[in-house]
């Protein structure tokens, strides 16, 4: 199934096998790439050199229209499949239509010994002509539900042997796996991103290591001068030991949930936040929320007020 992945670190001498080269090299790409359309090429680079197959591509479920666009695809600079390429990069694919589709319709791995005979591949003109015959396609699972598939080729016609089957099923998933989970995360990272409530991540000795961009319309502070001090000078004096007490019971392995304190704004006024958090310990990290609650207390304060002039 071809060579190995070129492997020159410092471990160099307890070297890998392809299948967990190819796991490492799409682990270290998904990692490293901010966005999942800048991993595809080099994460589908690993499993098609790894393997010794010549073309993959990516394929994302589009909700909207309900059809399955490509994200990215990756082919060897020696060999030319642009035409091929063109074709997936302004082809949509319905549940059940082509390989992309009915991967997508059944959730379940699907392979084809050539695709240039087979009756549900609607690229098989352009595929015979630039010389691609074995595909292999498998879905990016959420939970029950596929938001995506991946599929790889070869310019030969492969008959799929129990061992050769179990071999790209395995390598498929695992791949699968680490899409799902970068593509869980950026979501995650929109709603992080356009939350009106202060999100953050803080460590276990008190810094913030990110905060969203609501901290800077409810403090004033960009996300630099957040996390360039630790957290607790901007906590007003007379609530830091209550904001003390509240860390550590979240380092400790508890939660916290509608904590209240006084942070400081930019202007030099303090806002109050209603807080919750939970602790990370593998990670040594604290995932907070904060809702500005700073007009609820003001209100409150000026009904107490008149409940006392009344009296």
């Amino acid at each position: 199934m071809g060579e190995p992945l070129t492997h020159n670190g410092p471990d160099a001498g307890n070297r890998r096998s392809p299948y967990q080269r190819i796991l490492y090299e799409t682990a270290r790409v998904l990692a490293e790439s901010p966005t999942l359309v800048e991993a595809v090429p080099p994460m589908i680079r690993a499993v098609c050199e790894g393997l010794d197959w010549q073309y993959g591509a990516l394929w994302e479920v589009d909700r909207a229209r309900n059809v399955l666009h490509c994200v990215g695809m990756w082919q060897p600079a020696s060999l030319s499949f642009d035409e091929f390429a063109a074709v997936c990069k302004n082809t949509t694919f319905a549940p059940g239509v082509g390989l992309p589709g009915r991967v997508w319709a059944s959730r379940q791995p699907a392979w084809i010994p050539d695709v240039t005979r087979d009756t549900n591949f609607p690229r098989a003109p352009i595929a015979r002509k630039v010389g691609l015959h074995a595909a292999f396609g498998v879905p990016v699972l959420q939970g029950s539900s596929a938001i995506g598939v991946m599929e790889f080729f070869n310019r030969n016609i492969l008959e799929p042997t129990p061992e050769l089957l179990a071999m790209m099923t395995t390598v498929g998933t695992q791949v699968a796996l680490y899409v799902q989970r970068k593509w869980a995360g950026d979501e995650l990272d929109r709603f992080f991103m356009l939350s009106l409530d202060l999100f953050c991540v803080a460590t276990f000795d008190g810094h913030f290591i990110r905060v969203n961009p609501a901290s800077e319309r409810i403090l004033g502070f960009s996300e630099a001068e957040l996390c360039a001090s630790p957290f607790m000078e901007f906590v007003h004096p007379d609530d830091r030991a209550a904001t003390a007490a509240a860390v550590a019971s979240v380092t400790g392995g508890g939660r916290v949930i509608d904590f209240e304190n006084r942070y400081r704004a930019r202007d030099g006024s303090y806002k109050w936040l209603q807080w919750a958090a939970a602790p990370f310990p593998q990670q040594g990290l604290i995932y907070c929320a904060a809702r500005d609650v700073t007009e609820r207390k003001a209100s409150a304060g000026r009904m107490a007020d008149l409940v006392k002039e009344l009296e």
